[in-house]
């Protein structure tokens, strides 16, 4: 990913021609000064005013180093670094003694240290140009310590070495950098966090000690090497603090045991930290294969909840011991205070646990390539980028001003406001106050978007910590109270719940989260169109819970969620059925996901690649694709609930999902038969979807209507591979096992119905028709109907684009034969007939099958466009059929309007009630919560509205239906399908 190398800061005010460090340094620089070009004296005069001003340390580096002072900046720091790192590999060094390589490693760091301070205060080096040099120098200097004692042990005959030239290849010694060295965020005066491990497979101890004796005294060696002061000063300070049980394990321990700790006993800090791991030294190789090995427990599929409030206690842990309350500038912390660098860390590391384990593309360390990554997927808006990426950048370089005074690992502003004015110069700022403004705004905008990720809900509306009643006869009348019918056996449910009667309430966190959750649950609840079934449906959820912490943590912490939870439960049985199916479906809703339109058909396409991107087995395959496509689902059925998108929009969007499905379960199915029985050579397989498929209407139940084209080159006998099959047995079987990847039932559930009905012949016809014989049978043997049905159709997928391509011309070109225009709106009209006498409607609310309703709507776009043809290509959908046949002339303008504005009125409430009441509703019985619920997304004032305009618009529909088509009460009943044989010409 791009590298955001962040903001330069201001250089620093030049001090005052009478300050006493300035003077003293030029003054003891000034022969070097004298003896310059005149172009370089001035820049050595400007740089050494400025850390004589301010820095007492960068000025005891250029009186220890002034021949290399002088050549950074008669060279620049880039030229200067450049020359450097290739005289501290470890073939650079291997010939050094302890104490040479110590004295090397020090004066490098000397080096590195007046390179980036020149290129931070002279050149407006971006704050991660300075951080990325001396992160290279701890990369370098690791590598070349761990090569030295790698060496040492193998003359002490502790260990044998893989290559003598390059000792760390292939040593299972193991260097992970942590923490901003892991991140290439090193600040000036950084320690180094590593956790070292040995990989046991890998290493080759001789056996004169114990793998772990020989690793922790190479270990201990390489601390020595980098940390210990000696004259020349040293070179990093080294924690190892973070690796496992830091109390009981040792400073290095296998890689076995690692695995064991994580995947066991791993904290959630441990997973957070674990994002900025990074192998720098050592056995890379080894290194990266641990960290994918242990990948499961840092990126978990599902969100973790629990792992956002234990940041977020660690986070407030750390403010509690730093004694850090209101922002402030004199003692303020800018690393670990409110507003400082970790918070911004800390809410990137969040996003990152919450989703990065379903998008890879959020794993990466880097935070200010992070924030542009969050930004550019939608989950951070750029503003919140740029206040972030600003007041980040502007406290890292505060942050190493602060550490250039005397080296010091500090990251507090001093106590003495007498010494914040020359920090003001130093940051660049003549005017103390004008510092003070920026800094106090940093700090706050900081504190206000982190604390805006765990902010509760406020006002009357936040979660109310009042008990429950103990006894369950005084639980069955509070909710009774509350608007419940039942409320013995509500009482009972809960009463469960007390004693922990199922899995996820095993943990005494989750019965004591549950318990306060309760009653907000029970009013959210109440509030639905049926408080007893959407508790009894919460129950069953509640069964199938492996763990109840993490969800219950979380609707602790978010009150709109667990609204929309209980709002699932009361109104929306599908997507509740979903939910007891799948629990952590609610990831989606707290990631963001489920509230985020589908639009884009190649975003999605490469959403559902990065999703499967780890799965290799086809059986595991088909369990991912069924979970992708449950949260994709789910999703537009809340956004539906909720009102965020209308019917065609959503099926719309349910397509675009069953689109990339069907496409990549075509891709995998056919590798996975061409395993056995090859391919068929020149060959071709593609997938026609008929009804709301190819009309682009799915809802979230729909079915599938399936047709499979193939294309057998003449002349094949069959496929190429290991068990050959003859062509026609190949192309049923293959169109078999599409159907069951797409339908069978798995540990996942299962992804759709599929119907093959309108394949040419029906149930007696092929499974998968030749591309000849489809043209055959449409050009004599179909009937009317089949004929209206294909007007929806379209090609969703294929063997390769060339078939797509052929397949889609053939669709087009048996969609324009010409068709006697009596003979098909006579028989369109007959059909609609025998529909209202052999299949009426259930009630005044079959939205379907009423007179005026979605048939008559659909039957009068599709039978007027067969009869009246046109050369621009036909839509699938109902809604643009009726737009191009108003184009055409066919129908007028305003019986165009009202046909549309019905299909969005009836298809809109149909969509509504299959999620809220399923197949049967009656308003007599209905709740008054879900009339209410469906005038809100009609759009109108009340349920009595939504009625009149069906009462309204149903008449006029069904007018249109007679005046273009037919009557349907008129037309004769021949006791027959409507028709066959129509007389087809070529166009």
């Amino acid at each position: 990913m791009r590298v955001n190398y962040g903001l330069p800061a201001r250089p620093p005010v030049p001090p005052a021609d009478d300050n006493a460090g300035a003077l003293h340094l030029v003054e003891d620089f000034r022969a070097s000064i004298v003896g310059a070009a005149a172009g370089d004296a001035d820049r050595l005069v400007s740089i050494l005013r400025i850390f004589g001003a301010y820095s007492p340390y960068l000025s005891s580096l250029v009186r220890r180093d002034p021949a290399g002072f002088a050549d950074i900046v008669e060279r620049g720091p880039e030229a200067v670094l450049d020359d450097l790192w290739p005289t501290l590999t470890p073939e650079a060094t291997a010939g050094l003694a302890t104490d040479a390589l110590m004295r090397v490693l020090r004066k490098a760091k000397a080096r590195v240290a007046l390179a980036a301070a020149v290129g931070d205060l002279a050149l407006g080096w971006p704050v991660m140009r300075t951080t990325g040099a001396l992160s290279r120098l701890a990369g370098v200097a690791l590598s070349a310590a761990a090569a030295h004692m790698l060496r040492a042990g193998a003359r002490m005959g502790e260990i044998t070495l893989a290559d003598d030239a390059d000792p760390e290849r292939q040593s299972g010694l193991i260097i992970l950098g942590m923490g901003k060295l892991g991140a290439g965020e090193l600040n000036y005066s950084s320690d180094i966090d590593l956790i070292v491990f040995f990989d046991s497979e890998v290493a080759k101890p001789t056996g004169k000690r114990s793998p772990t004796e020989t690793y922790v005294r190479l270990t201990k060696g390489l601390v020595k090497l980098l940390q210990e002061r000696t004259a020349d000063g040293y070179v990093f300070r080294v924690d190892l603090q973070l690796r496992p049980d830091p109390g009981a394990m040792p400073v290095a321990l296998s890689t076995d045991a690692a695995e064991i700790y994580y995947q066991s006993l791993g904290q959630n800090w441990e997973r957070a930290a674990m994002i900025k791991a990074r192998p720098v030294a050592g056995d890379l190789a080894a290194g990266r294969e641990f960290l994918q090995r242990i990948r499961p427990f840092v990126w978990r599929r599902h969100l973790d909840f629990v792992a956002m409030r234990d940041l977020q206690r660690m986070k407030e842990r750390i403010r509690d011991h730093h004694g850090h309350g209101a922002i402030r500038v004199e003692g303020q912390d800018v690393k670990l205070g409110p507003g400082g660098i970790r918070e911004v860390e800390f809410f990137v590391q969040i996003q990152q646990l919450i989703s990065g384990g379903r998008e890879p593309q959020l794993r990466e360390p880097g935070t200010l390539a992070m924030l542009d990554r969050l930004t550019a997927l939608g989950r951070i808006p750029d503003d919140e980028r740029r206040v972030l990426t600003e007041g980040y950048c502007f406290l890292r370089h505060l942050e190493h001003r602060l550490q250039m005074i005397e080296d010091a690992q500090t990251h507090e502003i001093p106590n003495d406001p007498a010494l914040v004015p020359g920090l003001a110069g130093f940051m660049g700022y003549g005017d103390t106050d004008e510092f003070r403004l920026a800094l106090l705004g940093h700090l706050s905008a900081i504190e206000h978007r982190f604390a805006s990720l765990f902010a509760a809900e406020e006002g009357d509306e936040a979660p109310s910590r009042s008990a429950l009643p103990v006894g369950e006869d005084a639980i069955a009348d509070y909710l009774e109270q509350a608007g419940f019918k039942d409320g013995a056996r509500g009482a009972g449910i809960i009463a469960g719940w007390r004693v922990g009667r199922y899995r996820c309430f095993r943990h005494e966190r989750a019965r004591a989260l549950v318990e306060g959750l309760t009653p907000i649950l029970i009013k959210a609840m109440a509030k639905t169109a049926a408080p007893d079934s959407a508790l009894l449906l919460f129950d069953q959820f509640l069964t199938r819970l492996p763990a109840g912490v993490q969800l219950f943590a979380l609707l602790d912490a978010n009150r709109n969620l667990l609204d929309l939870l209980a709002e699932i439960m009361g109104a929306a049985p599908m997507l509740a059925e979903m939910l007891a199916r799948r629990p952590l479906l609610l990831d989606t809703v707290v990631g963001g996901e489920a509230l985020r339109p589908i639009t884009d058909a190649e975003a999605l396409r490469a959403d559902m690649a990065q999703a499967l991107c780890d799965v290799t087995d086809y059986q595991d395959l088909l369990d991912a694709v069924r979970r992708w496509t449950a949260d994709r689902r789910f999703a537009v059925g809340v956004q539906l609930l909720r009102g965020l998108t209308d019917q065609r929009a959503a099926g719309r969007a349910l397509t675009l999902v069953a689109d990339a499905v069907i496409g990549r379960l075509v891709d995998a199915v056919m590798a996975n038969f061409a395993l056995n029985h090859g391919i068929i050579p020149g060959g071709g397989f593609a997938v026609l979807g008929f009804g709301k498929l190819g009309g682009r209407e799915l809802t979230v139940t729909s079915d599938l209507d399936l047709v499979f084209l193939c294309h057998v080159p003449e002349g094949t006998v069959g496929s190429d591979g290991a068990k050959p099959l003859s062509p026609g047995v190949y192309y049923t079987r293959l169109g078999q096992r599409l159907i069951a990847a797409l339908s069978a039932l798995t540990a996942e559930g299962s992804l759709y119905e599929v119907d093959m009905a309108l394949r040419p012949g029906g149930g007696a016809g092929a499974l998968a028709t030749g591309l000849g014989a489809f043209a055959t049978y449409y050009r004599g043997d179909a009937w009317t109907w089949e004929h209206m049905a294909l007007t929806r159709a379209r090609v969703v997928a294929a063997s390769d684009d060339a078939f797509a391509e052929r397949a889609g011309q053939l669709l087009d070109e048996m969609k324009r034969l010409k068709r006697p225009p009596a003979r098909v709106l006579a028989d369109a009209a007959a059909m609609r007939g025998r529909m209202d006498r052999d299949r009426p409607p259930r009630g005044s609310w079959d939205l379907k099958l009423s007179a005026g309703g979605l048939v008559d709507i659909e039957f009068i776009a599709q039978g007027l466009l067969l009869a009246t043809g046109g050369q621009r290509p036909w839509p699938t959908d109902t809604a643009s059929m009726i737009g191009l046949l108003r184009d055409l002339g066919a129908l007028e303008a305003g019986e165009a309007d009202l046909l549309c504005s019905a299909l969005d009125l009836e298809a809109g409430l149909s969509a509504s009630i299959r999620l809220t009441a399923g197949d049967d509703f009656e308003p007599a019985i209905a709740p008054e919560s879900l009339k209410i619920l469906l005038a809100r997304q009609t759009g109108v004032a009340d349920f009595a509205a939504v009625e009149a305009l069906l009462d309204e618009a149903r008449p006029k529909v069904r007018a249109i239906f007679t005046a273009r088509i037919g009557d349907p009460a008129a037309a004769p009943d021949d006791n027959a399908p409507a028709a066959a044989g129509l007389p087809i010409e070529e166009n």
